[in-house]
């Protein structure tokens, strides 16, 4: 079903930038921005000291917090976490919690419903091809391990080792494109757009215009 909304759908790896580039999309086009990875990140600390295979005592934390996404900044039940949210522990077991049925389906209801009624430029690991499938713009962000490991590094504030944060990368895009519930992958109608040797602003650049071009299209 089409909708009466623009939606834009950036998908891609850990690191690729699809946050920042979404963020600044979403500002120049006065669209709503939604970090997708950023609900799985808080409900990740919410889960972290639950067993994972006791999926009644799962379901009770999902009901029982509150997650807020507010444009980077990530908030449980109304406490600032992003810091929190970007260490490697959570970014590992955000990936791992991802793998669960109950998870992804609370998650993705939970996005469709923001972006219900919004021009939005949403972002995560399966935006295209499970959340907005009818977006009027699906863009695929990629880049090398290495860029990715180096970006997420400097985003530390050089605090966590390099190789170790290449490692959790690399790991991350196993789980990832692994995982048997909407895996990461690469829709037939995303553009792919590789951010290793661009500016921030070309990237904005390129998948605005894409935008434009799709919104033509749609409006002809």
């Amino acid at each position: 079903m089409s909708t009466p909304f623009y939606q834009i759908a950036i998908d891609g790896p850990a690191g690729a930038g699809k946050s920042t580039i979404a963020q600044l999309v979403a500002k120049q086009l006065n669209f709503l921005f939604i970090n997708t990875g950023g609900m799985y990140r808080c409900y990740a600390i919410a889960l972290k000291n639950t067993d994972l295979n006791n999926l009644p005592a799962v379901s009770q934390v999902l009901k029982s917090n509150q997650v807020t996404l507010e444009g980077q900044r990530l908030f449980l039940n109304g406490v600032d976490v992003t810091n929190e949210a970007y260490t490697s522990e959570i970014s590992g077991l955000a990936s791992t919690i991802g793998t669960i049925k109950i998870v992804r389906q609370k998650c993705v209801l939970d996005q469709q419903a923001i972006a219900q009624g919004h021009n939005v430029v949403m972002e995560g690991r399966d935006t295209t091809t499970v959340v907005l499938p009818n977006a009027t713009l699906k863009v695929f962000l990629t880049a090398s391990p290495e860029v990715r490991a180096h970006r997420r590094w400097l985003q530390s504030n050089k605090t966590q080792s390099l190789a170790m944060i290449d490692e959790d990368i690399r790991k991350r895009d196993y789980q990832d494109t692994h995982r048997a519930i909407d895996p990461l992958t690469k829709t037939t109608d995303a553009i792919e757009i590789n951010t290793d040797n661009k500016t921030i602003d070309q990237n904005v650049n390129e998948v605005i215009t894409a935008f434009m071009i799709k919104k033509e299209g749609k409006c002809a």
